[in-house]
C-alpha cells in the first residue's frame, strides 16, 4: 500500500515538474530547458550535440556549452527535455514551459539546421519576454510555430489587466 502511494506521488511529481535528464541522454535536435529563479520560469534552447546548445538571450541567438546554458550565478541547474504532442488535459495540469500540445514535426537534422540558420544570421528578432523569448525560439525550431507555454497564460489575461488598470486610473482620478 505504501509503495503504491509513493509511486503515485513520484508520477505526479514527474508530471508537474518534468524529469531531469543527463547529458548522455540528450540527442541532437532536442528542445531542452532548465529552471531558473526557484522554478519561477525556465530557459529553453536546442541541443545541437557535442555538449552545445543554441538559444535566444537578450544579446541574440547564441551558441554555448551546456554548462553555460545551465548556469545561474554559481549554481548549475538540471536539464530537462521539453515534451511535444501532449493531451490538452495534461498540458493544463502541468507546470508551464515544460510541454506543449503542438506536434514535433521536424526531423532532428531540420531542427539543428534551423537553429544554426537563426544563429548565423542572428535573425530571430530582438528578445522580448512576452512576444519573442527563448521558448518561442526553441519551439519555432522544432515546429515552425512561435509559441511559449510559459507566456500563454499571461498573454491570455493581458487585455483584462489593461482594462483593470484603466478602471483603477479612472477611480484614482475621480472620473
Amino acid at each position: 500500500m505504501a509503495v503504491q502511494i509513493i509511486n503515485k506521488l513520484i508520477t505526479l511529481w514527474m508530471l508537474l515538474w518534468g524529469t531531469a535528464v543527463r547529458q548522455e541522454e540528450l540527442n541532437p535536435g532536442d528542445h531542452i530547458y532548465t529552471y531558473r529563479r526557484f522554478r519561477l520560469y525556465s530557459h529553453h534552447g536546442i541541443y545541437i550535440g557535442e555538449g552545445n546548445v543554441i538559444h535566444l538571450t537578450r544579446t541574440g541567438v547564441n551558441k554555448t556549452s551546456l554548462d553555460i546554458f545551465r548556469r545561474e550565478g554559481e549554481k548549475l541547474h538540471s536539464l530537462h527535455s521539453y515534451v511535444y504532442g501532449r493531451p490538452l488535459l495534461e498540458y493544463w495540469l502541468t507546470w508551464r514551459g515544460t510541454r506543449t500540445i503542438l506536434l514535433d514535426t521536424k526531423s532532428p537534422k531540420e531542427v539543428i539546421n534551423k537553429a544554426w540558420e537563426l544563429h548565423e544570421g542572428d535573425n530571430f528578432g530582438k528578445y522580448d519576454l512576452l512576444n519573442n523569448n527563448c521558448e518561442h525560439f526553441a519551439t519555432f525550431c522544432k515546429t515552425g510555430i512561435r509559441a511559449s507555454a510559459q507566456i500563454g497564460l499571461i498573454s491570455a489575461f493581458k487585455p483584462k489587466v489593461k482594462e483593470v488598470k484603466n478602471w483603477a486610473i479612472k477611480i484614482l482620478q475621480g472620473n
